[in-house]
């Protein structure tokens, strides 16, 4: 049976939306964007009955909460190396294919749990729990947390954009040798800094490039569609390439290598990183030399 908790609201002044009272109300939530996904999810009542993130609470009002949001693991049995870990989180190169979590089998949450060591402080989480997710075919750095504590800070920090993020691509195309890209993904503000690392000559595709890019927001997909807004498709990206030829079956020539962020306990600054693919190097080696 699911784990219940219940709370009398008090103390209330003025009116107040229960999206913004409830993640401080339950240690559990702690957060505002825990709270919308519990009410989203269906586990939060108030006086027994269904709520919605837009409604307004008062003293003596009785809110309830099931369950934990967490999903019993599936087993899935596949080896990810880990890149950090410690009591609090842990950081893992995800290989291109799988992904972060979900209702699918083949996750990285399914694949640690019962394989990482449980954290050994109060408020441990019975598996790791992603924190954040990069696209399905996007390789590269995800940050899962150990405790409770650790995945409330770190989701509101990757929330609110305060976690500097790198990825390396290869593109189509010689872009200007660095630029901002500010065009809106799925109708919201986005915003990615990218510099060119190299630029080859291409008989296949005229010019490539490797690319770093920073994002500033973390849309859905973001890098993938600015960089085909500015007519630079990333190498692989057979859902962005409509009339681009681009190389197929070789998967997407995106990674996630680089996060800095500051230890949600410590608060000290952390920096984790990675090298992108041989294959990518290999791809502009090999495109350099058929010209």
């Amino acid at each position: 049976m699911e784990n219940s908790w219940s709370h009398t609201v008090s103390g209330i002044n003025e009116p107040t939306r229960i999206v913004d009272y409830i993640g401080d109300a339950f240690d559990m939530l702690g957060s505002r964007s825990a709270a919308r996904k519990a009410i989203a999810d269906g586990r939060v009542k108030m006086n027994n009955t269904k709520v919605y993130p837009s409604d307004t609470i008062k003293n003596g009002d009785e809110i309830t909460l099931k369950g934990t949001g967490i999903r019993k693991a599936k087993k899935f049995d596949f080896e990810i190396s880990s890149v950090y870990e410690d009591d609090h989180i842990i950081i893992v190169n995800k290989p291109a294919g799988i992904a972060v979590n979900g209702d699918r089998h083949k996750t990285v949450e399914n694949a640690l749990a019962g394989v990482v060591q449980k954290s050994k402080l109060n408020g441990a989480l019975p598996r790791p729990v992603a924190v954040h997710r990069i696209d399905v075919p996007t390789k590269g750095l995800v940050m899962l947390a150990k405790t409770k504590s650790a995945l409330i800070k770190m989701s509101e920090l990757f929330e609110k954009n305060n976690i500097e993020k790198e990825y390396l691509a290869v593109v189509h195309g010689k872009p200007t040798s660095n630029g901002k890209i500010k065009s809106l993904v799925n109708g919201k503000k986005a915003e990615t800094y990218y510099t060119v690392e190299e630029s080859v000559a291409s008989r296949n595709f005229k010019h490539l490039s490797l690319v770093r890019l920073k994002p500033v927001t973390g849309r859905t997909h973001q890098l993938r569609i600015h960089m085909v807004s500015i007519g630079h498709l990333i190498i692989g990206d057979r859902l962005y390439a409509k009339e681009y030829k681009t190389i197929l079956g070789k998967g997407l020539f995106l990674c996630a290598c680089k996060m800095i962020f500051k230890h949600p306990e410590t608060n000290k600054k952390i920096t984790v990183s990675i090298q992108a693919p041989a294959r990518f190097y290999r791809l502009m080696e090999r495109e350099k030399n058929r010209f």
